[in-house]
Protein backbone atom coordinates (compact mmCIF):
# COMPACT_ATOMS: atom_id res chain seq x y z
CA UNK A 1 0.00 0.00 0.00
CA UNK A 2 1.62 3.43 -1.03
CA UNK A 3 0.36 6.52 0.51
CA UNK A 4 0.00 9.94 -0.80
CA UNK A 5 3.56 11.38 -1.28
CA UNK A 6 4.60 7.96 -2.84
CA UNK A 7 1.45 8.36 -5.46
CA UNK A 8 1.84 11.81 -6.06
CA UNK A 9 6.22 11.32 -6.97
CA UNK A 10 4.98 8.12 -8.77
CA UNK A 11 2.59 10.56 -11.21
CA UNK A 12 5.80 12.91 -11.52
CA UNK A 13 7.94 10.14 -12.53
CA UNK A 14 5.04 9.36 -15.26
CA UNK A 15 5.42 12.59 -16.88
CA UNK A 16 9.02 12.61 -17.02
CA UNK A 17 9.08 9.39 -18.37
CA UNK A 18 6.92 10.99 -21.01
CA UNK A 19 8.11 13.65 -21.48
CA UNK A 20 11.77 12.19 -21.96
CA UNK A 21 10.59 10.32 -24.60
CA UNK A 22 8.84 12.63 -26.51
CA UNK A 23 12.09 15.01 -26.35
CA UNK A 24 14.41 11.70 -27.34
CA UNK A 25 11.14 10.77 -29.95
CA UNK A 26 11.04 6.85 -28.42
CA UNK A 27 8.08 5.59 -29.32
CA UNK A 28 8.88 2.30 -27.31
CA UNK A 29 9.38 4.05 -23.86
CA UNK A 30 6.46 6.91 -24.99
CA UNK A 31 4.18 4.02 -25.30
CA UNK A 32 5.22 2.25 -22.31
CA UNK A 33 3.29 4.94 -20.02
CA UNK A 34 -0.14 4.29 -21.42
CA UNK A 35 -2.25 1.70 -20.06
CA UNK A 36 -3.24 -0.67 -23.06
CA UNK A 37 -6.97 0.65 -22.92
CA UNK A 38 -6.01 4.20 -22.90
CA UNK A 39 -7.88 7.13 -24.88
CA UNK A 40 -5.62 10.06 -26.14
CA UNK A 41 -7.78 13.29 -27.30
CA UNK A 42 -5.10 15.53 -29.25
CA UNK A 43 -6.92 18.74 -30.25
CA UNK A 44 -10.06 17.12 -30.70
CA UNK A 45 -9.23 14.14 -32.75
CA UNK A 46 -9.79 10.65 -29.91
CA UNK A 47 -7.99 7.41 -30.22
CA UNK A 48 -8.16 4.80 -27.99
CA UNK A 49 -6.24 1.50 -27.43
CA UNK A 50 -2.28 1.15 -27.12
CA UNK A 51 -2.06 0.80 -30.68
CA UNK A 52 -3.91 3.17 -31.84
CA UNK A 53 -2.68 6.04 -29.73
CA UNK A 54 1.23 5.07 -30.66
CA UNK A 55 0.20 5.38 -34.05
CA UNK A 56 -1.10 9.00 -33.88
CA UNK A 57 1.88 9.95 -31.95
CA UNK A 58 3.80 8.71 -34.55
CA UNK A 59 2.12 10.19 -37.11
CA UNK A 60 2.05 13.44 -35.46
CA UNK A 61 5.97 13.80 -34.93
CA UNK A 62 6.76 13.01 -37.96
CA UNK A 63 5.74 16.13 -39.10
CA UNK A 64 8.69 17.84 -36.29
CA UNK A 65 12.16 17.88 -36.90
CA UNK A 66 12.52 19.06 -33.42
CA UNK A 67 10.37 19.28 -30.74
CA UNK A 68 10.83 19.74 -27.03
CA UNK A 69 8.47 19.44 -24.08
CA UNK A 70 9.19 21.05 -20.82
CA UNK A 71 6.83 20.58 -18.04
CA UNK A 72 5.75 22.75 -15.21
CA UNK A 73 2.62 23.12 -12.40
CA UNK A 74 0.27 19.83 -11.79
CA UNK A 75 -2.41 18.63 -10.01
CA UNK A 76 -3.45 15.34 -8.40
CA UNK A 77 -6.76 13.72 -6.99
CA UNK A 78 -5.33 10.29 -5.92
CA UNK A 79 -8.01 7.66 -5.13
CA UNK A 80 -6.62 4.39 -4.53
CA UNK A 81 -5.59 2.88 -7.75
CA UNK A 82 -6.92 5.50 -10.08
CA UNK A 83 -6.20 9.35 -10.30
CA UNK A 84 -7.16 12.71 -12.20
CA UNK A 85 -4.64 15.61 -12.67
CA UNK A 86 -3.26 18.20 -15.09
CA UNK A 87 -0.21 19.41 -16.28
CA UNK A 88 0.74 22.80 -17.57
CA UNK A 89 3.58 22.95 -20.30
CA UNK A 90 6.14 24.70 -22.40
CA UNK A 91 6.68 23.54 -26.07
CA UNK A 92 9.19 24.60 -28.66
CA UNK A 93 9.08 22.96 -31.90
CA UNK A 94 10.78 23.17 -35.43
CA UNK A 95 8.67 21.82 -38.17
CA UNK A 96 9.60 20.25 -41.38
CA UNK A 97 9.34 23.36 -43.35
CA UNK A 98 10.85 25.25 -40.97
CA UNK A 99 8.79 26.72 -38.77
CA UNK A 100 9.22 27.52 -35.29
CA UNK A 101 6.62 28.09 -32.85
CA UNK A 102 6.21 28.22 -29.19
CA UNK A 103 3.31 27.49 -27.04
CA UNK A 104 1.68 26.89 -24.39
CA UNK A 105 -0.60 23.84 -23.19
CA UNK A 106 -2.13 21.92 -20.75
CA UNK A 107 -2.95 18.17 -20.53
CA UNK A 108 -6.13 16.80 -18.44
CA UNK A 109 -5.37 13.16 -16.92
CA UNK A 110 -6.81 10.34 -15.65
CA UNK A 111 -4.44 7.53 -14.20
CA UNK A 112 -4.54 4.03 -13.02
CA UNK A 113 -2.49 1.94 -11.57
CA UNK A 114 -1.50 -1.65 -13.23
CA UNK A 115 0.58 -4.13 -11.23
CA UNK A 116 2.11 -1.43 -8.88
CA UNK A 117 2.68 1.12 -11.88
CA UNK A 118 0.97 4.47 -12.82
CA UNK A 119 -0.29 4.45 -16.44
CA UNK A 120 -2.15 7.18 -18.19
CA UNK A 121 -5.29 5.90 -18.71
CA UNK A 122 -6.78 8.87 -20.27
CA UNK A 123 -5.23 12.25 -21.59
CA UNK A 124 -6.67 15.53 -23.35
CA UNK A 125 -4.49 17.93 -24.59
CA UNK A 126 -5.20 21.56 -24.93
CA UNK A 127 -3.60 24.54 -26.07
CA UNK A 128 -3.46 27.81 -24.14
CA UNK A 129 -0.98 29.87 -26.08
CA UNK A 130 0.72 29.49 -29.62
CA UNK A 131 3.40 31.62 -31.08
CA UNK A 132 4.21 30.66 -34.65
CA UNK A 133 6.78 33.76 -34.89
Amino acid sequence: MSNRVEDQLALQDLMARYVDAVNRRDAQAWAATWDDNGCWNLLGNEVSGKDSIVGLWQQMMAGFEFALMIPSSCLFDIDGDSASGHWYLQELARDNEGNISSLFSRYIDTYIRRNGQWLYQSRRYEIIYHDAS
